[in-house]
């Protein structure tokens, strides 16, 4: 997310799609694409633009909810001239990307990278000058890995940060697996990571419980029993 253009956005999606498995990216899917293709093709899904499709899409949040979990990650659907009833997956990678803030139930489920703009004394090496032989090879060795260390990832157990919420564990716990199987400092470069993308105490605060909490500061740095209206909203903003 980002609270403008420019921020590098697409550019992030790009430079995952070319490490990931199996990378399919949209700008705009429908409810019955998304299902179908992930049960179709497994891919790892990554959206573009979802600030201008995703944001009132009530059914589309639906289908991405259920797919955190692998238990509930299943939809059904009446199919054909007979209406069987058939069950499709949306478990699967995915990966959102848009401006501003989508659902909060969405959120809550990722990890979340906030970007900004480049600052004019900033220098990057543009991503469209580096060889594709140098993705080549990282893919492969991601993919090797995988075949490789698939039953010890399994096994492994890493220690979760007590001061993230159990939501956040939940989404951090799958890298932090594979950072433990990396072995030497990657477990520590994952703790301080998980720490400083999603250890915020805000950030595991709904909008509601962050207004109940502002509301409360006002009354006790005031010594209020009562306020309008008028004086409440001008306190907190």
């Amino acid at each position: 997310t980002a609270p403008e253009k420019e921020c590098g956005k697409s550019l992030l999606l790009t430079l995952i799609g070319k490490l990931v498995a199996r990378p399919i990216t949209s700008s705009n899917i429908s409810p019955a694409a998304l299902f179908r293709a992930i049960d179709a093709w497994t891919p790892t899904l990554l959206i573009d633009e979802a600030d201008t499709f995703m944001r009132d899409n009530e059914e589309l949040r639906g289908l991405l909810n259920s797919g955190h979990t692998r238990d509930s990650a299943y939809v059904v659907r009446a199919v054909g001239e007979t209406f069987q009833p058939t069950k499709f997956s949306t478990w699967g990678a995915k990966a959102i990307s848009g401006i501003g803030h989508i659902a909060d139930t969405l959120m809550s489920r990722a990890i979340v990278f906030e970007l900004r703009r480049k600052l004019p004394h900033e220098k990057v090496d543009r991503l469209r000058q580096a060889e594709q032989y140098v993705f080549n090879d990282l893919r492969a060795k991601l993919a090797r890995f995988a075949d490789d260390c698939r039953e010890e990832v399994r096994l492994a157990r890493p220690p979760l940060p007590q001061s993230l919420g159990d939501r956040q564990q939940d989404n951090w716990e799958p890298l932090l697996t594979i950072a433990m199987t990396a072995g030497n400092e990657w477990l520590s470069i994952g703790t301080t990571a998980a720490l400083k993308i999603s250890g915020s105490e805000s950030a595991t605060h709904t909008i509601g419980t962050e207004l109940l909490s502002d509301i409360k500061e006002i009354f006790e740095e005031k010594q209020l029993e009562r306020i309008t209206m008028a004086e409440l909203v001008k306190a907190l903003c």
